[in-house]
């Protein structure tokens, strides 16, 4: 899936209990790992010149093998090119790629964690979308940069978990089934498409559900019309997990439905672009080093004001959890919205993709 940003998000209080073995050992294996990496040279930082941690791994890969998964569906298997191990990931992960043209997007990591020395991307070629289009004249041997893997979308544990994709919304969830499976947890898929030849992996899933506690039932709107967010809710057991990915419309109506059915009990999301800003107030930047000032409107983000007058200035998943746009903060009060920074991190650092002045007219001053 290809995802500006991805999220997850909660419905009422969440009971987690203890993963399985399985997800419990890819866990620790994950952590030695990381410590092992982030202690050597290997690691390039997310942004050097600014006083925040690492939170990711930056490194080239070499594109093993394409796979025509479905209509208008690619997926990528990437190798390093070093032929260095792969940094570990657990289900509802993706990484940062960049194409040979400097273009970045987040694809979701497809497929079981842990299990093989190649990372899986799927990609929808999307009509007048250039990346998209870009990807897909790639073929074995090109190279891709590749950030990550992170994770803003975890599996939570549960007694049964119900999935809801919309196409290509299908490769995060894709690795969660994979998890369940390998934990012996009952799953069920709910899965909707344009069109069946349009729909990836089907029968990839459905052999899954053979061989454990799982069912996938298969919509499309050429058949079955659109989905009943009612109809599907009422698929869950009462102690249900429910994870949905895919338009915003449908997340919802879903998350709506499920606020009021017992069915679920709880709920999570992963979104295809920002959600507007629609509870702000005017602030102000101001430059330290040039001494510029520039206004930020009630509904636009810091990143975005800024980026009027310095388009060059970074940023990925503009959700606030990534730390691609963080920069230093010299002075001002902050209500910082982010899901990156530690708390003393927080005292010298601002996420311009989400934080914003704590007060109307507040000045915040940024170390640029």
């Amino acid at each position: 899936m290809t995802t500006a940003s991805p999220i997850h998000s909660h419905l009422g209080e969440i009971t987690v209990t203890e993963p399985g073995r399985g997800l419990r050992a890819i866990a620790a294996a994950s952590r030695v790992y990381a410590r092992l990496v982030t202690d050597s040279s290997l690691v390039t930082a997310l942004s050097p010149a600014r006083p925040r941690r690492c939170v990711g791994y930056e490194f080239e890969t070499t594109i093993d093998e394409t796979v025509d998964e479905a209509e208008d569906v690619r997926s990528l298997l990437l190798r390093r090119s070093d032929g260095a191990a792969l940094p570990t990931w657990l289900p509802g992960a993706h990484i940062d790629v960049t194409t040979p043209s400097g273009s970045v997007r987040q694809y979701s990591l497809a497929g079981r964690p842990g299990e093989g020395d190649r990372y899986r991307i799927s990609v929808r070629k999307i009509p007048g979308g250039t990346v998209s289009a870009e990807i897909h004249t790639l073929s074995r041997g090109d190279v891709l940069r590749v950030r990550g893997p992170r994770n803003a979308f975890p599996l939570a544990a549960a007694d049964h978990y119900l999935f809801v994709a919309a196409g290509i919304g299908i490769t995060p969830i894709r690795s969660m089934i994979e998890g369940a499976v390998a934990d012996g947890i009952r799953w069920t898929l709910y899965y909707h498409g344009r069109s069946r030849a349009s729909l990836p992996f089907v029968t990839e899933l459905q052999q899954m559900a053979l061989v454990s506690h799982g069912h996938v039932m298969v919509k499309t709107d050429d058949v079955e019309g659109l989905p009943n967010p009612a109809d599907i809710v009422d698929l869950g057991t009462g102690s249900s997990a429910l994870y949905v990915c895919g338009p915003a419309a449908l997340s919802r109506r879903l998350r709506e439905e499920a606020a009021r059915s017992t069915a679920v009990r709880e709920f999570h999301t992963e979104l295809f672009a920002p959600a507007p800003v629609v509870d702000g107030t005017p602030f102000v930047l101001k430059l330290d080093r040039s001494g510029d000032t520039i206004e930020v409107g009630a509904q636009e983000t810091a990143l975005d004001a800024l980026r009027r007058v310095r388009p060059d200035q970074p940023f990925s998943c503009r959700q606030g959890f990534c730390g691609a746009c963080v920069v230093g903060l010299v002075g001002g009060r902050v209500e910082h919205r982010d899901r990156v920074l530690s708390n003393p991190e927080r005292e010298n650092s601002l996420t311009l993709c989400v934080s914003r002045g704590a007060v109307d007219g507040e000045v915040l001053v940024l170390d640029l």
